[in-house]
């Protein structure tokens, strides 16, 4: 049988997943196969800049999806941990081509979870290091790096002003950004004290944060809860909806 799929670099690592992504579907290990999702109308891709997700599946609206694999996964923690992050991304395929199915990882996606050996939720194959964010947070008694965020978000501020402390100890936290300890409120943040609580509906990503929001309840809204919206700056789709009192916001909300 001819390999299926289409490459849209000829990266290592887009070969090697298509591949993959035959054996599962083809193959008699996993029960997803080509009644689920069709292979042929699907690219596969790599990504040197994806760095806060292993993998993401985009969808054109008429059938055909683009699997984007990250390189940074694939450099650290090698091609068998980036077998999961296939599959994952396969059953978002079969979400995007099967009408009446929402994509996301609601029900549709959690009854795979056990089927393809999912952890239901994007792991991390390899430890993050200080250099994957843009601000970082250090207990200043002992505990060391704790991680971080991508880009300026509430937790941010609150560990600047001495409002967040270590989980661990309890001590307080040290923030740094990539010119050295930030130890006030940058200038040019300091009117964004209330950007996120004037807005009624507010979006986090599980990687970057607070991303933004809307005033009132929009389309824009109500695609983010249901999961067909990517993140502008990593690709998720695990972004979370709270409303003003910071309560999420779920399809049942709408």
């Amino acid at each position: 049988m001819a390999t299926a799929g289409r490459l849209g670099d000829l990266h290592t690592l887009t070969q090697r997943a298509r591949q993959y992504a035959n054996k599962v579907i083809h193959g008699e290990v996993y029960p997803l196969t080509a009644d689920h999702v069709d292979l042929s109308r699907v690219t596969f891709e790599t990504s040197n800049r994806m760095k806060r997700n292993h993998g993401v599946c985009s969808y054109d609206g008429g059938g055909d999806c683009t699997i984007r694999l990250s390189e940074t996964t694939y450099d650290r923690a090698g091609f068998d941990a980036i077998k999961q992050t296939i599959r994952h991304e396969l059953v978002h395929a079969y979400q995007h081509q099967t009408d009446g199915i929402s994509a996301g990882h609601g029900q549709s996606f959690k009854q795979w979870v056990d089927p393809l050996d999912l952890d239901g939720r994007c792991s991390t194959p390899y430890e993050k290091q200080p250099a994957d964010y843009k601000y970082r947070f250090y207990c200043t008694d002992g505990c060391e790096f704790l991680g971080g965020r991508h880009r300026w978000s509430k937790a941010v501020r609150r560990a600047i002003e001495g409002a967040q402390v270590c989980g661990n100890c309890e001590a307080e936290l040290r923030v740094e950004d990539e010119e050295g300890v930030l130890e006030e409120i940058p200038e040019c943040r300091k009117d964004d004290a209330s950007s996120e609580d004037t807005l009624c509906y507010q979006f986090y990503c599980e990687n970057c944060g607070f991303i933004g929001g809307r005033k009132r309840m929009c389309k824009t809204v109500r695609q983010v809860v249901k999961g067909l919206t990517l993140c502008e700056d990593c690709g998720s789709t695990e972004i979370t909806v709270r409303d003003s009192d910071e309560n999420p916001v779920t399809a049942a909300d709408l």
